[in-house]
């Protein structure tokens, strides 16, 4: 009877990581990393990746 019990606890906690995936990382501005990017003429987030070079990187291309 004890082991049936303690099944079902685990299959519940299984069961409920499965339901609730891990939130995706966010940036400063809210948008989600990799996914969207923040258009300061819009003023939200929009769908796909920054056509913009961060300054570390535009000198390293130099």
């Amino acid at each position: 009877m004890r082991s049936m019990i303690i099944a079902a606890g685990l299959v519940a906690i299984v069961a409920g990581l499965f339901a609730h995936p891990a939130a995706a990382k966010k940036s400063k501005m809210g948008c989600e990393i990799g996914r969207e990017h923040w258009d300061a003429a819009e003023a939200k987030c929009m769908p796909g990746k920054s056509t913009k070079k961060s300054a570390k990187k535009a000198k390293k291309d130099e």
